[in-house]
C-alpha cells in the first residue's frame, strides 16, 4: 500500500515532500508539546512511600510509586497530578512545566480509620466484605483505663464484655456475637502484632501501648484462622515509632476507690430480737443492751482505696531505623481489705530498613505482675460473703487491746470475715513476655514475603501462708510454679497488584506452625510449728505432698485468601485454611475451614450517586466455617488415672485405674456462620450507620459426657450437640457539630442476641456441678435443650401464705408444687431464666469547645439474671446462716403486716434458697465515665503541651439488682454454662480519678 502510494505523481514532486515532511514536523512538535514526562518522589515524614497512586486529575491515566517512593508519568505540562495513599491525606499539584516532584503526603485522621487489619495483612474499609470494627485508642483516651478489656466494654457492637470481678487485675469475660461451646473455651483469639496469644491473654497487655484492636466478627473475617477463630478475633496492633526528632510522652493518674453501694442490714437490736424469735428462745439475751454497739462488717471489709498508674514513652527514629519505648507502673489496691496488685513492665517496638527491599521489625514487651489475695471469690464462707451473713451483735476482737480476734460467732458457722480477710497470705508472682519480630522481603513491587516468629510466655509462681488464725492448730504453706510457652512461626507470602486501573487483586499465602508448652509444679504441706519463715521452708511441714504435670500441643496450618474488587464497585474474598490439631487422632487431625463472602459499594453505581444521597453505601454477605479445638491434650487418649493405696498397711504404695477411654473419632467442634451487613454514610460521612444481622450454628460440640457407675462410671468425649446464636447489632456514628470552637461526637451501638442450645445428643437436660455447698445444696444451673447456655433450674417461689393451707402455716414461704406430688422438694425445679443478656449496648458523647473537651459514656445490659446467693444468705435461715441479717427481712409476715413478702421467723417450714426468690434482674444501665479535660495554653509550658483531666467512673447505676454489682458473678469467666451466680463476688468500684498527660 506504501509503495503503491509512493508511486503516486503527488509524492513525485520535490516541493509536495518538502511540504509533507514540514507538516509531520509541526505536529510532532505539537505532540511533543502537549505531552511531558514528569518523574518525582513521594514521602510521609521523610520516609519514602510505596504504592501510592499518581492520577492526572480529570483523567484515567494512573500510575503508582515504586518501592522507593519515585514514579513516572507522561502528563500535559498544564495538568493537575493528585496523590492517594490510604490513611494520609490527598494532595494535588498543579505540573507547571515541572519535570521533578517531591511530593510530601501528611497524616489524617479520617482515612486512618479507612484500614482495617484482617489477619496476615490489612485492608481498605471501603474494600471491607466481611464484618470488622476498629477501635482507635483516641476513644479512650482520657479514661483511667488499666486493661483493654475495659476499652473494650460497650464501644463495639457485637462484643459482651462484663467484669466479672472488681479485684485489682480482676477477670472479665469477653464474647463475640454469643458463646458457642459448652466445654471449650468462648474466649476470643487475641493477637498481637501478629502472634497469637497462648501462654497469657488480653489483660495482660499494658493497654497504654495499643494503637488500634480490630474485632473480626463474622467466619468471613476469622475464617482466615481456622480452628481458632470459631470465637472471633481481637487483633490488637501496638504503638511504632515516627521517623522525626523523638517525641517523649508521660501519662498518669491517681484514682480514689469507694463501694459503689452496700447492703441494707438490721442494726444489733433488731438482729437479736429476730434470732431470738426465729430460735424460738433466748439466744441472745437483752438486746437492747446493744443499742449503738453494732459492727458494721461491711465498713471493716471495704474501704476506699487508690489506683496510681504512670507511663513513659519515647518514640522517633530515621527514615531507615524507627523506635517506641515505653515503660510503666501501676499499683492498684483493691477494696477489700488486704488486696493489691502490683505491675511494672516495658516494651521496645523497632523497625528498621536493612535495604530498600528487606526490612526488620521486632517488638518486645515484658511485665511483672505481683497479686496479693486477689482470688475469685468461689467459697461460701469468702470475706464478701460472710461481712453480710454475720452477725453485728458479734465484736471483731474478743480482746481489743491484744487484738485477739473472734474467731467464731453465734452466726454463721463461718470463720471471722475480718480476720479472714486480714490474716490470709496468698501471693501470685507472674513474669510475662511477647516477644516476636518478622522479616519483611519486597520480592517485587506486588510481590513481598514476610516471615513471623514470636513467643509469649508466661512464668508464674504462687505461694501461700496459713496461720493459726485461717488454720487453727494446723498452719500450712505452699508454693507452686507453672511455665507455659506460645511459639509461633508464621510465613505469609502476598500478591497485590492493580491491573488495567480496574482489577485490584490481593493473594495471601500463608504457612504457619505454633506449639504450646506447659510445665507446672506443686509443694504444700501441714503441720507447721512456726510460721517465722513464711512460705520460704516447706520443709518446715510435718505433712508433705508434691505434684507435677506437663503438657504440650501443636497445630500446622496452611491458608490461602484472594480479594478482588473491579473498579472499587464489586467485591469478593474467598478463602481457605487447614490446620492440623495434635489433639485429634488419625484422619481426625486435619480438618478444612473455607469461607467467602461479596460486596457491592452501591454508592459507585450511577443511579445511587444521582440521589445525591449517600457518602458511601455498601452490601456485604459472607458465610464460613470455622473450628475449636478448645480441649486439654490428650483428651481422645486412654489414659490411666494414678491412685495410691495402703493394701492395709502403713505404707502408700501407687497404683493406677482406668481413666477415660480412647475416642479416636473425635473430631474438631465447627461453627458455619452466615453474615448480611449493611454500612451507610451521609452528609460527606458525618452520620455513619452499619448493621449486621448474623446467625451462627455450631456442631460436633466437644463434650464431656457421663458413663453409668454401673459400666465402670468415668466421662467420656463425645462430638454431641449443636448450639445456635442469631442476632442484629448496629453502630450510629454522628458528628452532630463540627464548628470551629466546638464540636459534638456522638455515637451508640446496639447487639440483640439470642443463644439456643439446639441438641445435646441422646439428652435434654444436663445438670451442672454447683458452687457453696451446704448453702447451696441442689445443682441451681443445667444445659437443656431449647434453652440458652447459663439456664438457672430452681423451684418457683410464690412469696407467703396468707392462710393456712395444706399443712403451711400461715407466714410460711409459698413454693409451686410443680410434681404435683403434694410435697415441696427438688424435683420441683423447673428452667427460671437465664445468665446471658439479650441486649448489650453503648452510648458515647464526646464535646470539644476551644481547650476543653468534656466525655459522657454509658453502658448497659439487659434480658439476663443473676442468682444472688449472698442476698440469700442473709435473707433466710440455711444450715450455714442460723439468723436473717437482712434489714428487709425484718419487716416479716405478721397478720397485721399480711402484704409482706418475708416469712414470719416463727415458722418452722423448710426455706429453699435454691429458689426463684433469690433470682434477679440483673439488666443495668451504668455511667461508665465522665471526664472533663483541659489543654494548657502553650505559653504556658515552654517544652511541649500537657492536659489535666477530672473524671470519674461507675458513678450511677440503674438497676433491679439487689446485690453490690450486676456485674460481678463468683463464677469462673471462661464458662458460659456456668454463669451468673453471686456468692460473694468482688465488686466494682466507683472512682474519681486525677489525669496528667504531658507531650515533649
Amino acid at each position: 500500500m506504501t509503495n503503491r502510494l509512493l508511486h503516486f505523481p503527488f509524492f513525485k514532486h520535490p516541493l509536495a515532500l518538502r511540504m509533507l515532511l514540514l507538516v509531520l514536523l509541526v505536529f510532532s512538535g505539537f505532540i511533543t508539546f502537549a505531552q511531558q514526562m514528569v518523574t518525582g518522589k513521594v514521602t510521609e515524614e521523610g520516609t519514602p512511600l510505596p504504592g501510592v497512586i499518581v492520577r492526572i486529575k480529570g483523567g484515567s491515566l494512573t500510575t503508582q510509586t515504586d518501592k522507593e517512593g519515585k514514579f513516572s508519568i507522561n502528563t500535559p505540562p498544564d495538568a493537575t497530578l493528585t496523590f492517594n495513599y490510604v490513611g494520609l491525606k490527598q494532595k494535588e499539584i498543579l505540573v507547571n512545566n515541572q519535570k521533578f516532584l517531591n511530593v510530601s503526603l501528611e497524616s489524617d485522621v479520617k482515612t486512618l480509620e479507612a484500614v482495617a487489619v484482617i489477619g496476615y495483612g490489612t485492608q481498605k474499609r471501603k474494600d471491607l466484605t466481611g464484618s470488622v470494627s476498629t477501635l482507635k485508642a483516641d476513644t479512650y483516651k482520657d479514661q483511667p483505663v488499666l486493661n483493654a478489656s475495659t476499652a473494650l466494654q460497650g464501644r463495639v457492637a457485637g462484643v459482651s464484655v462484663t467484669q466479672s470481678s472488681g479485684a485489682p487485675g480482676g477477670q472479665a469475660k469477653i464474647r463475640i456475637r454469643g458463646a458457642n461451646s459448652v466445654s471449650g473455651s468462648n474466649e476470643p483469639l487475641y493477637i498481637v502484632d501478629g502472634l497469637a496469644l497462648g501462654s497469657i491473654g488480653i489483660q495482660d497487655i499494658n493497654v497504654n501501648d495499643i494503637e488500634s484492636m480490630d474485632v473480626l466478627k463474622d467466619a468471613s473475617a476469622t475464617a482466615v484462622y481456622g480452628s481458632r477463630g470459631a470465637n472471633g478475633v481481637i487483633i490488637i496492633t501496638t504503638k511504632t515509632g515516627k521517623s522525626g526528632a523523638a517525641k517523649v510522652t508521660y501519662n498518669s493518674f491517681v484514682s480514689f476507690n469507694s463501694p459503689m453501694k452496700r447492703y441494707k442490714l438490721m442494726d444489733a437490736v433488731t438482729y437479736a430480737n429476730m434470732a431470738n424469735l426465729s430460735a424460738g428462745a433466748t439466744v441472745i439475751p437483752n438486746p437492747e443492751s446493744y443499742a449503738g454497739k453494732t459492727t458494721d462488717w461491711q465498713d471493716l471489709l471495704f474501704k476506699n482505696a487508690t489506683t496510681q498508674n504512670h507511663q513513659l514513652s519515647v518514640n522517633g527514629g530515621s527514615e531507615n531505623v524507627k523506635y517506641y519505648v515505653s515503660g510503666f507502673y501501676t499499683d492498684q489496691d483493691g477494696l477489700l481489705v488486704n488486696t493489691n496488685q502490683k505491675k511494672f513492665g516495658l516494651r521496645s517496638n523497632l523497625d528498621v530498613k536493612i535495604t530498600k527491599k528487606l526490612s526488620l521489625g521486632v517488638n518486645l514487651f515484658a511485665q511483672r505482675i505481683n497479686s496479693l489475695n486477689n482470688g475469685v471469690q468461689t467459697s461460701k464462707a469468702n470475706p464478701v460473703m460472710a461481712s453480710i451473713a454475720w452477725a453485728p451483735t458479734e465484736p471483731v476482737y474478743d480482746n481489743e487491746a491484744t487484738k485477739q480476734y473472734n474467731r467464731n460467732g453465734i452466726s454463721p458457722i463461718w470463720p471471722n470475715p475480718y480476720m479472714t480477710s486480714m490474716e490470709s497470705d496468698n501471693n501470685v508472682f507472674a513474669n510475662v513476655a511477647v516477644l516476636n519480630s518478622n522479616l519483611k522481603y519486597n520480592i517485587t513491587d506486588w510481590l513481598t514475603f514476610t516471615s513471623n516468629v514470636g513467643l509469649d510466655l508466661n512464668l508464674s509462681k504462687a505461694a501461700s501462708l496459713s496461720n493459726n488464725w485461717i488454720s487453727p492448730g494446723n498452719m500450712k504453706s505452699a508454693q507452686s510454679s507453672s511455665e507455659n510457652y506460645n511459639f509461633q512461626n508464621s510465613n505469609v507470602l502476598t500478591f497485590h497488584k492493580l491491573i488495567n486501573e480496574q482489577h485490584d487483586l490481593t493473594v495471601t499465602a500463608v504457612e504457619e506452625s505454633t506449639v504450646n508448652t506447659s510445665n507446672s509444679f506443686s509443694a504444700n504441706g501441714s503441720g507447721l510449728s512456726t510460721t517465722s519463715n513464711g512460705y520460704y521452708n516447706l520443709g518446715l511441714n510435718s505433712a508433705q505432698s508434691i505434684s507435677s504435670g506437663y503438657s504440650q500441643w501443636s497445630i500446622l496450618s496452611f491458608m490461602g485468601r484472594a480479594a478482588y474488587s473491579y473498579n472499587g464497585k464489586y467485591l469478593a474474598t474467598v478463602t481457605v485454611r487447614r490446620d492440623g490439631s495434635s489433639k485429634f487422632q488419625g484422619k481426625n487431625k486435619w480438618s478444612n475451614f473455607p469461607s467467602a463472602s461479596v460486596g457491592w459499594n452501591l454508592n459507585e453505581e450511577s443511579f445511587i450517586k444521582k440521589l445525591n444521597v449517600f457518602s458511601a453505601l455498601k452490601l456485604r454477605a459472607g458465610w464460613g466455617v470455622t473450628g475449636n479445638q478448645s480441649i486439654a491434650p490428650y483428651s481422645t487418649l486412654g489414659l490411666l488415672s494414678p491412685v495410691n493405696y495402703s493394701y492395709g498397711t502403713t505404707s502408700s504404695f501407687q497404683g493406677y485405674t482406668l481413666g477415660n477411654p480412647n475416642t479416636p473419632d473425635i473430631k474438631w467442634e465447627t461453627t458455619k456462620q452466615t453474615d448480611v451487613g449493611l454500612d451507610m454514610s451521609f452528609f460527606n460521612r458525618r452520620l455513619n450507620i452499619t448493621a449486621d444481622y448474623y446467625n451462627k450454628n455450631t456442631t460436633d460440640m466437644l463434650l464431656f459426657t457421663q458413663i453409668e457407675n454401673y459400666l465402670g462410671g468415668g466421662q467420656l468425649l463425645k462430638n454431641i450437640g449443636a448450639v445456635n446464636n442469631k442476632g442484629f447489632e448496629f453502630l450510629i456514628d454522628v458528628l452532630a457539630l463540627n464548628h470551629e470552637d466546638f464540636k459534638w461526637n456522638t455515637s451508640f451501638n446496639a447487639a440483640f442476641n439470642k443463644n439456643k442450645v439446639v441438641s445435646l445428643g441422646d439428652q435434654t437436660m444436663i445438670k451442672r456441678a454447683h458452687i457453696g455447698g451446704g448453702l447451696i445444696n441442689s445443682d441451681i444451673q443445667v444445659i437443656q435443650v431449647g434453652q440458652s447456655l447459663g439456664a438457672f433450674y430452681l423451684i418457683p417461689w410464690e412469696g407467703v401464705y396468707q392462710t393456712d393451707q395444706n399443712g403451711h402455716k400461715a407466714g410460711d414461704y409459698k413454693y409451686t408444687d410443680v410434681s404435683g406430688n403434694g410435697v415441696i422438694g427438688y424435683e420441683d425445679m423447673v428452667i427460671s431464666g437465664n445468665a446471658t443478656p439479650k441486649v448489650q449496648w453503648g452510648f458515647n458523647n464526646n464535646f470539644e469547645y476551644k481547650t476543653f473537651e468534656f466525655n459522657v459514656f454509658v453502658q448497659g445490659a439487659y434480658g439476663h439474671k443473676v442468682f444472688n446467693a449472698t442476698y440469700a444468705a442473709a435473707a433466710i435461715a440455711s444450715s450455714d446462716v442460723a439468723y436473717p441479717t437482712l434489714a428487709a427481712a425484718a419487716n416479716y409476715w405478721t397478720p397485721q403486716n399480711s402484704g409482706s413478702l418475708w416469712a414470719s421467723p416463727t415458722s418452722k417450714a423448710k426455706q429453699y434458697i435454691e429458689s426463684t426468690q433469690f433470682l434477679q434482674n440483673a439488666g443495668y444501665a451504668r455511667v461508665k465515665n465522665i471526664s472533663l479535660s483541659y489543654k494548657l495554653p502553650k505559653s504556658m509550658l515552654k517544652f511541649g503541651n500537657a492536659k489535666l483531666t477530672v473524671s470519674g467512673q461507675n458513678l450511677f447505676t440503674i438497676t433491679k439488682y439487689k446485690g453490690f454489682d450486676p456485674e460481678a458473678t463468683s463464677t469462673a469467666s471462661n464458662s458460659d454454662a456456668d454463669a451468673g451466680i453471686d456468692l460473694g463476688a468482688y465488686p466494682s468500684p466507683k472512682t474519681f480519678t486525677l489525669m496528667l498527660n504531658l507531650n515533649f
